[in-house]
Order: C-alpha cells, then sequence, then structure tokens
C-alpha cells in the first residue's frame, strides 16, 4: 500500500513537471534559433539608460567640484579659526553651491526619468512584438498558420528586422538624449 501511495505521488509531481519541461522546449529553442542577440541588446538599452545623467545633465559633475571646493575652504576655515566674517562669506557660499546643485540635480532628475519612462514603454513594446512573432512561429511549427515555408521565412525575416530597427531607433534616442 506505501509503495502504491509513493508510486502515485512520484507520478502526480514527475509527470507534470516533465508536461511543463515539454511545453516549454520548444520556446527555448525558438529563443536560440531566432533571438539570439535579443538580450545582449536589451542589456545595451539598459546600459545606455544608466548613463542618461551623464548624457542629459552636464552642469552637475561642475556643481559638484564647485560644491566640494567651497565646503572644503569652509571646513579649512573652521581650523584654521578664521574670523566670523570669513566664515559667514564661506557658509554663505557653499549654501549657495549646494542649493546650485541641489536644484541642478532636482532637474536632472526629473529629465532621465522621462527618457527612461520613454525607454522603458519602447522595451515593452518591443517585448510585446517578441511575444507575437514568437507566437506565430510556434504556431507555424504547429502546422496551424497555413504558411508555406517561404512566406513563413519571409514573414518572420521581416518582423525580426522590424524589431532589430526598433532597438536602433531605442539605442541612437538614448545615445543622443540631451
Amino acid at each position: 500500500m506505501k509503495k502504491i501511495i509513493v508510486f502515485l505521488l512520484l507520478l502526480v509531481i514527475l509527470v507534470p513537471s516533465q508536461a511543463l519541461a515539454a511545453a516549454s522546449a520548444p520556446t527555448v529553442n525558438i529563443e536560440k534559433t531566432y533571438f539570439e542577440s535579443y538580450k545582449s541588446k536589451v542589456n545595451e538599452v539598459k546600459a545606455a539608460q544608466k548613463n542618461l545623467s551623464v548624457r542629459l545633465c552636464p552642469d552637475v559633475q561642475p556643481l559638484t567640484e564647485q560644491y566640494k571646493a567651497s565646503a572644503a575652504r569652509y571646513t579649512s576655515l573652521v581650523k584654521s579659526k578664521a574670523s566670523k566674517d570669513m566664515l559667514a562669506q564661506a557658509k554663505a557660499e557653499k549654501i549657495r553651491d549646494i542649493k546650485a546643485l541641489n536644484a541642478a540635480k532636482k532637474t536632472c532628475a526629473v529629465k532621465v526619468k522621462q527618457h527612461k519612462k520613454e525607454s522603458d514603454k519602447a522595451l515593452k513594446d518591443i517585448q510585446v512584438l517578441k511575444a507575437a512573432i514568437v507566437k506565430n512561429i510556434k504556431a507555424h511549427l504547429a502546422g496551424k498558420d497555413g504558411m508555406s515555408e517561404n512566406d513563413f521565412t519571409a514573414s518572420v525575416q521581416k518582423s525580426l528586422s522590424f524589431m532589430d530597427s526598433k532597438f536602433s531607433a531605442l539605442l541612437s534616442s538614448l545615445r543622443s538624449a540631451t
């Protein structure tokens, strides 16, 4: 009796996992065959997104350096026990620099967020396109679409080149963002 229960449990556990593995195997093969550069292009877009702040906010770096210099000057004046007038002047300069830096960072964050949002939307559109292409390929491989092999190949190539042009346009817009 115990052996039968154990056998049934193994059967209940293993059969669905085998069916799941069998159902997902064609998708893996389709991904390897048709979308070999997809992940690298997505990573390229993500890297370009990370560099947006450098491109969109060239004024933040000089303001940061200016603030660091004024903060260092104020600290050195405090340590050297300078006069109150010099300390007040250095402190006012430091406060002015930090306010300018914070304002620049705030506008920079808004610009970066907007560009990142647009590029994430474009990536999502590309992902939807990829899912549609995979669905069409699966339908053809299952014999459900009725397309000839030449028509299917032309359709897939057209779809893949369209997806590639979407990636190229997205990358060029991220790299030329100002």
